[in-house]
């Protein structure tokens, strides 16, 4: 069976120079590979609140300011990396992340993400998704940019989380909090299949599970396993504690 049969997406190198090109795959707006995130220009119309004309006009004059390279191509359709267009797209635009509106502080994507420690692209994709998980919609439009009220998009995220949160493992919290314990028994105590979760968790994002109490044995506290276990919401959110109060924006000068 060929990749071509199974839909794969296969990188074709075509020169030094030329963009490399996606082969026997459908041409979908968005793509990941190699876990980056690959949008066409309808996408990075939608993405950014970007018109047609305004990014044809910046691919038309891309030698002189900077506009991402091609990291795909399909014929005459193209892909661009979604980070590097944020940047170009981010340093092209001069609307405000925080405005004002009746008497209302609203905020944009690049703010909200910071409000809720996620990634920008992460909101991105949420928003797209909007139908599904509920996202609250922007009311407010700048320019390109799109605002929302941030007490409804913190109302949505604690949803959110809560219900992210019911689906994770049960605890042990039994025994002495101050017993050191191995990768096994740390593993048994969140609840976890084995070990090869947390060496997971540690190999892919070191952030997010707490470092051993005990480097040199790779021993954990207890204690130390149940407060990881009560600011945990998913993998990537580096353990942050959810359950605080968000600072409420101030109306600006």
């Amino acid at each position: 069976m060929t990749a071509s049969s199974l839909g794969v997406a296969r990188l074709v190198d075509v020169g030094t120079g030329a963009a490399p090109t996606l082969a026997a795959v459908p041409s979908p707006d968005r793509h990941v590979r190699d876990e980056r995130t690959l949008i066409n220009r309808a996408e990075v119309c939608r993405t950014f609140g970007v018109s047609e004309s305004a990014a044809e006009r910046w691919w038309r004059a891309r030698e002189r300011n900077g506009h991402p390279p091609v990291a795909h191509q399909e014929g005459r359709r193209m892909w661009w990396d979604e980070e590097a267009m944020r940047g170009f797209v981010t340093s092209h635009d001069s609307e405000p992340d925080e405005v004002t509106v009746g008497g209302r502080v609203l905020l944009g994507r690049a703010a909200l993400a910071r409000r809720l420690e996620v990634r920008e692209q992460t909101l991105t994709d949420l928003y797209h998704r909007r139908a599904e998980n509920g996202h609250p919609e922007a009311v407010h439009r700048q320019g390109r940019r799109l605002y929302w009220d941030p007490a409804a998009v913190d109302a949505w995220d604690g949803e959110r989380q809560r219900a992210q949160r019911a689906t994770l493992t049960a605890v042990d919290r039994s025994g002495d909090p101050d017993e050191l314990v191995d990768m096994s028994e740390a593993a048994r105590v969140l609840g976890y299949r084995g070990p090869q979760t947390i060496s997971a968790y540690r190999s892919r994002n070191g952030a997010y599970f707490p470092a051993p109490d005990d480097p040199a044995g790779l021993r954990w506290r207890r204690s130390a396993l149940w407060s990881f276990a009560d600011r945990r919401s998913r993998p990537g959110r580096a353990g942050h504690d959810r359950t605080t109060a968000r600072k409420r924006p101030g109306p600006t000068r």
